[in-house]
C-alpha cells in the first residue's frame, strides 16, 4: 500500500468517525485480544479502559471539544499534564504487585520508537505513589485499586509529539517472556495537543497581562475563544469582521490530524511548533497540489463554489473538506487566516489573525515596490528589473496569523509572536508556505533568521519607488520619487477580552511590534540592515531620488463613502519656480479587487495645463454614484490614480489612494428566555436601500453553541424591499455567544451583522 492509499484510508476513517459520532449510534468494536503462544489462564484479562474524557478535560482545558462529549467519549489531552484513567479486569480479578505484569505502551504513528519519542513504555509496579521522573519523560503513579480495577495517573512528556496516540496494555505473570504476554489494543483514540498553560512547553504563554486577574487570561483569547474578528478594508475605513473559528467542532481535530499526515511530517517532528505551524501554512492552501483545505481565487468568478466574502467562519469549510476529501472553493487571505487560526487553536497553539493595511507584495526581494514609467511619463505594465516577469503589487489589506512559541532555533530574544501565512503568494523552500517569522526579527531587520523574515518585512515596510526611463542612466532608469511611508500604514488585530458587535472599540494597533515609528532612525536602520543582506536590494537603494523638482503635487485622500454617495478625484498643484510650467495630468478612478488588481475603469480624464509662476491650482474629476455602483466588486474597494509630467524639467509624479465604499448591515434581533435548552426567536433583517434590484440573494448565519452554519436562499430583492428571515435556535450551553450573519447577492457581497447573546443555565 503506497502513501496515498494510506492517507486516503486515514481520511476515510476520520470521515466515518465524525459521521458516526453525530448519529450517536456508533457500535463499539469488540476489543482485540491477541496471544501467541497461548497465555496462562491466570493472566489478567483487560475488560475495558476508562479515560474519563470529560473529567480530565477540565484540567486539560479541553472540555469544550465536541469529541469529548460524543459517544463514545474521546480523550483530548495536553502534553505536560497528567491524566487519570482506570483499567478494569475481567472475571473479577485484581492486579497483584509482584505477581502480575502490567505494562502500558503509548504509541504514535505506524512505527513507534522510544528513541524518536513516539513511544512511551510504563511498567506498573503497583506501589508508585508519586511521579518521580522529569517533565520530559513518561511517568505513572497508582491512585487506587479495587477488586477488579486499578486507577492510575499518567504524565505525558511536555515535549511529546502532538497527534492521535494509541494505548496497548500488556498483561502477564511475573517472569513471563515478552512473547507470552497478553495484548489488549485499546480502541480509543487519545488526542495529545500542545499545552500553552505549561511553563515547560515551548508554546507556553504568560497567563496575565498588565496585572489583569485570572479572568483575563490571555489564553482565554488566543486559544479558547471560538469567535473573533478579522480586520478588512482600505486604510481609514477598515473594520473588524466577525469570524467563527469553531475549533471545538468534532470535524476540526480529525482534519488537523489529516493535515499533519498529508504533509508527511515525521511523527517525532510534530513535537516542534515551528515545524508544525510551517506545515499548516502549506496545507491550509492547495496551491502545491497536495489536497490542502482551500482553493484561492481573487478574480470575482466564484460560480462553481462559494464567494470568499460569503463565509462566516471556518467550520463549514472544514466540514466540507472532510466530507468531500477535496479542497474547498474559494478562499482569500482573510479566509486562509481564519482557517489557519482555527487549526492552530485546535492544536493548542496560541494564535490570532493580523491585518496589514496597505500591504506590499515584493516579488524580487528588493524591499521595494517598483513602478516604471517611459520617457513620456506613461505607466509601464512590466518590471524590467524582475527576470521572473512578475510585477510588485500593493494589497489594500493582507491578513496572516501570529502564533506564539519559543524559538530555541534562533538567538535569544526572538521568541513570542511569529508570523505565519497560509495565503499562497510566494514559494518558500519550494512550497507555498510562509513562516514562522519572528516578529521581533522583522522589527530589527534580521532577515537571516528563519523563516521568511525578509518577505514579511517587505510586506510591512518596503519603500515605494517610481522609476522613469532615462537613456543616460547605467540601468536605463532614474528614480523619480520614493515614498517611505506608504506601506504598512496600520497593523491591526482584535484587542483581548473585548468584542464589539456595533463599533470598533475592540481594535488593537500592533504596528509598533513590526517596525519603529515611520521615518525614525530606528525604522530606517532596521530596513537598511535588511537591505544590507541582499545584493539585489543594495543595488536598488544605491540610486538616490532626484532632487530640485519645483512643482508640488498632492492627491487629496478619501477614507470612505457610503454606497450611493458621489465623490471627486482632486489634485492640487503648486509651482514654486519663477517660470511657467507646462503640465500634462491624468486623473482616473477605478474599482479594484483588494489585492490591487484593477476590476473596472469608472472615470478617466487627461489634459495639459499651463501653471503660472508661483501659482496654485486644483484639478477635479467628479464621479457620481451612477458611474461606479454597477462596477463595484467585493469589499467595495476603489482606487484614485493621478499622474503628471512637467515638460520643461521632465519631472514625473504619480500617486494613488484607496478608499472603501461602505455597505449597509444586517440587523439581528433575538427574543426568548435566553436559557439553555429553551428556544430563541431570531430575526434577520436587511433593507435594500440601493436603487437597483439584487439577485440570487442568500443569508448565511452561524453561532457556536447556538447553531451550525446555516443559510436561506431568497428571490430577487427589489429597491427599497426588506428581507426578513425568522428562525428558532436552541442554546446548547451557558455563557456569552456570538451570532453572525452575512447577506450575499450577485451584485453585492460583504453585507454582515452580528449580535451578542448571553445564555444562562
Amino acid at each position: 500500500m503506497d502513501f496515498l492509499d494510506e492517507l486516503n484510508g486515514f481520511f476515510r476513517r476520520i470521515q466515518l468517525d465524525v459521521e458516526g459520532r453525530r448519529r450517536e449510534d456508533r457500535v463499539l468494536n469488540s476489543f482485540s485480544v491477541l496471544s501467541a503462544p497461548k497465555p496462562s489462564k491466570n493472566i489478567l484479562v483487560v475488560d475495558k479502559v476508562y479515560f474519563y474524557a470529560k473529567n480530565n478535560a477540565i484540567e486539560h482545558h479541553t472540555v469544550r471539544y465536541e469529541l469529548v462529549h460524543r459517544q463514545p467519549e474521546t480523550a483530548v489531552f495536553r502534553r505536560g499534564q497528567p491524566f487519570t484513567f482506570i483499567i478494569r479486569f475481567a472475571d473479577g480479578k485484581s492486579f497483584s504487585p509482584g505477581k502480575d505484569i502490567l505494562r502500558l505502551h503509548f504509541n504514535l504513528g505506524p512505527n513507534p520508537s522510544i528513541i524518536k519519542h513516539t513511544q512511551g513504555i510504563l511498567n506498573v509496579q503497583g506501589d508508585e505513589e508519586e511521579f518521580t521522573k522529569e517533565s520530559d519523560q513518561w511517568d505513572i503513579r497508582v491512585v487506587g485499586k479495587t477488586a477488579d480495577t486499578i486507577t492510575m495517573q499518567v504524565q505525558i512528556p511536555v515535549d511529546a509529539p502532538i497527534g492521535i496516540w494509541k494505548l496497548e496494555v500488556y498483561t502477564g505473570e511475573a517472569g513471563d517472556a515478552a512473547e507470552r504476554l497478553r495484548l489488549y489494543n485499546c480502541p480509543n483514540d487519545i488526542y495529545v495537543l500542545f499545552n500553552p498553560w505549561c511553563e515547560d512547553d515551548t508554546v507556553y504563554m504568560e497567563g496575565e497581562q498588565d496585572g489583569r486577574s485570572k479572568a483575563s487570561n490571555l489564553l482565554d483569547e488566543y486559544v479558547l475563544a471560538d469567535v473573533g474578528k478579522i480586520w478588512m478594508g482600505a486604510y481609514g475605513s477598515a473594520r473588524g469582521r466577525e469570524w467563527v473559528f469553531g475549533q471545538y467542532d468534532d470535524a476540526t481535530l480529525p482534519v488537523c490530524m489529516y493535515l499533519l499526515e498529508a504533509c508527511k511530517i515525521p511523527h517525532f517532528e510534530r513535537a516542534n511548533p515551528v515545524v508544525v505551524s510551517r506545515a499548516l501554512t502549506k496545507m491550509v492552501n492547495q496551491a502545491d497540489g497536495d489536497n490542502g483545505i482551500l482553493h484561492g481565487r481573487w478574480d470575482g468568478k466564484y460560480e462553481d463554489g462559494t464567494a470568499p466574502s460569503a463565509w462566516t467562519g471556518s467550520v463549514k469549510i472544514i466540514e466540507d473538506y472532510l466530507m468531500t476529501k477535496m479542497p474547498v472553493k474559494y478562499g482569500q487571505c482573510w479566509v486562509f487566516a481564519g482557517v489557519l487560526t482555527t487549526v492552530c487553536r485546535a492544536l493548542g497553539l496560541p494564535a490570532r489573525p493580523v491585518s496589514n493595511l496597505v500591504s506590499a507584495h515584493d516579488t524580487n526581494g528588493t524591499f521595494t515596490i517598483d513602478r516604471f514609467f517611459d520617457e513620456k511619463g506613461n505607466a509601464m505594465d512590466i518590471d524590467p528589473f524582475n527576470p521572473g516577469g512578475e510585477t510588485d503589487s500593493i494589497w489594500n489589506f493582507h491578513v496572516w496569523v501570529e502564533a506564539w512559541m519559543a524559538r530555541p532555533d534562533l538567538p535569544k530574544g526572538y521568541g513570542g509572536w511569529q508570523a505565519i501565512d497560509a495565503t499562497p503568494q510566494e514559494r518558500s523552500a519550494g512550497f507555498y508556505q510562509c513562516g514562522p517569522a519572528s516578529v521581533e526579527a522583522v522589527r530589527k531587520g534580521q532577515v537571516g533568521l528563519v523563516h521568511d523574515v525578509a518577505f514579511v518585512l517587505a510586506s510591512v515596510n518596503a519603500d515605494c519607488i517610481s522609476w522613469r526611463a532615462d537613456k543616460n542612466s547605467e540601468i536605463g532608469f532614474v528614480q523619480a520619487s520614493c515614498d517611505r511611508y506608504k506601506i504598512g500604514k496600520q497593523i491591526l488585530t482584535k484587542k483581548p477580552f473585548v468584542f464589539d458587535t456595533v463599533g470598533q472599540s475592540d481594535t488593537e494597533d500592533i504596528t509598533n511590534t513590526y517596525k519603529s515609528s515611520e521615518g525614525s532612525n530606528e525604522e530606517r536602520i532596521s530596513l537598511l540592515t535588511a537591505v544590507g543582506s541582499s545584493v539585489r536590494a543594495k543595488r536598488f537603494f544605491r540610486y538616490p531620488e532626484r532632487s530640485g523638482e519645483d512643482v508640488v503635487f498632492d492627491l487629496i485622500e478619501l477614507e470612505r463613502i457610503a454606497i450611493g454617495e458621489s465623490f471627486s478625484v482632486v489634485v492640487t498643484l503648486q509651482n514654486r519656480s519663477k517660470q511657467a510650467r507646462t503640465i500634462h495630468a491624468t486623473l482616473s478612478a477605478t474599482t479594484n479587487f483588494y489585492n490591487g488588481v484593477k476590476a473596472h475603469l469608472v472615470r478617466h480624464a487627461s489634459a495639459t495645463y499651463i501653471l503660472q509662476p508661483m501659482a496654485r491650482e486644483e484639478l477635479k474629476l467628479p464621479v457620481s454614484s451612477k458611474d461606479y455602483i454597477s462596477k463595484l466588486v467585493e469589499y467595495g474597494i476603489m482606487k484614485l490614480h493621478a499622474s503628471a509630467t512637467v515638460k520643461e524639467t521632465n519631472q514625473t509624479w504619480f500617486e494613488e489612494d484607496d478608499f472603501q465604499v461602505i455597505m449597509p448591515t444586517v440587523d439581528i434581533k433575538v427574543d426568548g428566555a435566553k436559557k439553555v435548552g429553551q428556544p430563541l426567536e431570531v430575526t434577520f433583517t436587511f433593507v435594500n436601500g440601493l436603487k437597483m434590484k439584487l439577485t440570487q440573494c442568500k443569508m448565511v448565519f452561524e453561532g457556536p453553541g447556538l447553531t451550525r452554519s446555516d443559510f436561506r436562499e431568497y428571490p430577487d430583492l427589489a429597491p427599497g424591499e426588506t428581507l426578513t428571515i425568522s428562525t428558532k435556535l436552541i442554546p446548547k450551553f451557558a455563557g456569552e455567544h456570538s451570532l453572525i450573519a452575512c447577506f450575499d447577492s450577485k451584485e453585492f457581497t460583504e453585507i454582515t451583522g452580528s449580535v451578542k447573546v448571553v445564555i444562562s443555565k
